[in-house]
């Protein structure tokens, strides 16, 4: 290994080369020199440092020369390369990168720098703040997902499986789909579903804002961000997000008392029957046969009646002939027994 490869930190003569490359007086120009490979390159091809040995906030080592030196399969060689751009070597940090790169298929040490670099707890630590052994969080974390996973097998038992795949599409793992549907039931109450494609746009909606939960939970902030914008698009595309509304949308589409007293009609019954007005006639029909009774009466020099009695006449007659109908019954079953 030639002398410029050699671990930790750069020597004196090689910043006094950068900065006369970067530039006089502390000016950080537009490239600078990697101490691996010698070659000029823009500064966006280093890793941004907050190491007060890199004064020009930017590794020693350009990007590519890391990626190619490191071995990512050995532990060793992986706290040597982070020696080398004095970044820290964070064990619990360094196993959610492992499982980026399973997913994403990118390179292991790009996605750990990202991840120390966009975090406001790790981004100004160095390799002297190195954690080499699970952390307390790490345990605290195994016991919430314990703790996760009890709350998770109850809500198995509360749901069919078969039955979120066919609502929410097959593909995904058999645990999210519980988190979809718990998604579902906890927001399906503050919007409107008014038509299938609402309910479509819905179920999208719960299926991409838990994805994006949990890539956040996995530190995954670029994949959080995409399904971010998923969540965004279906909320827009579906008429979801509030300031979309109008006060139609949130009444259910309701503007006069005959709209909603429709819509209660159609959905819940009232009473079984709508009340009656026996005092007054109802139609055409009522008043014709109003007036040819009391035509009668007053050739027979009876005083006229009011539609009421004429009313209770009916009701008198409808008694009595639903009892005959009920009797004649009764006596047919009790012929149907004596047999």
């Amino acid at each position: 290994m030639t002398e410029t490869k050699l671990k930790g930190r750069p020597r004196k003569d090689t910043d006094v080369s950068q900065q006369k490359e970067v530039g006089h007086g502390g000016n950080i120009g537009k490239k600078k020199n990697c101490i691996t490979c010698v070659k000029s390159k823009d500064l966006s091809q280093f890793y941004l440092s907050y190491s007060s040995n890199h004064g020009d906030k930017r590794t020693p080592i350009c990007k590519l020369c890391v990626r190619n030196d490191v071995d990512f399969t050995d532990l060793k060689n992986v706290r040597d390369r982070l020696l080398s751009i004095d970044k820290p070597f964070l064990i619990d940090r360094w196993n959610i990168a492992i499982e980026e790169h399973r997913k994403t298929n990118k390179h292991p040490i790009g996605c750990y720098v990202k991840n120390i670099i966009l975090s406001d707890a790790t981004k100004y630590l160095t390799y002297k703040d190195s954690v080499f052994e699970s952390s307390h969080m790490e345990t605290i974390e195994i016991s919430t997902s314990i703790e996760d996973n009890e709350i998770l097998e109850i809500k198995k038992l509360n749901y069919d499986l078969k039955q979120l795949k066919s609502k929410y599409g097959y593909g995904y793992p058999d645990d999210e789909y519980y988190l979809f549907e718990d998604k579902y039931q906890q927001l399906k109450t503050s919007f409107q579903l008014l038509t299938t494609m609402h309910e479509e746009y819905f179920r999208e909606f719960c299926v991409n804002k838990v994805k994006e939960t949990l890539a956040k939970a996995k530190g995954l902030f670029k994949e959080a961000k995409e399904w971010a914008a998923m969540v965004k698009d279906v909320a827009e595309a579906g008429k979801l997000k509030p300031s979309q509304m109008s006060k139609a949308d949130l009444s259910g589409g309701l503007d006069t008392f005959g709209q909603l007293a429709r819509m209660v009609e159609e959905n819940h019954e009232i009473m079984q029957l709508l009340p009656r007005f026996t005092e007054q006639p109802k139609d055409k029909v009522d008043v014709t046969l109003w007036c040819y009774i009391n035509y009668v009466r007053d050739l027979k020099g009876l005083p006229e009646c009011e539609y009421k009695e004429i009313y209770a006449f009916y009701d008198m007659k409808k008694q009595d002939y639903e009892s005959q109908m009920s009797d004649a019954r009764y006596g047919d079953e009790e012929d149907d027994v004596g047999d």
